[in-house]
């Protein structure tokens, strides 16, 4: 069975974050949260991304990936611009 491949992503966000130079290591995690229209949570997912010793930095990327039925279009941009 072949692995599911997204048909388009209308949304991506990439960023970095430095752990300060001075002191110990820090343990970082992520939170993704989605909510629905009426802004009630209806999902939440917590990803560790463990210590980030002093001075050094990670870049996180995160995207929403939307997997169409086989034919189907991806819809006009102007339709999916919900972002903020």
């Amino acid at each position: 069975m072949a692995a599911a491949v997204p048909s388009f992503s209308p949304l991506r966000v990439e960023g970095s974050i430095r752990h300060p130079v001075e002191g110990e290591g820090w343990e970082y995690a992520i939170m993704v949260t989605v909510a629905n229209e009426r802004g009630e949570e209806v999902a939440r997912q917590l990803v560790a991304v463990g210590a980030i010793p002093p001075g050094e930095q990670r870049t996180f990327t995160f995207a929403v990936e939307v997997f169409t039925p086989e034919g189907a279009a991806e819809p006009d941009a102007q339709a999916t611009s919900g972002t903020r």
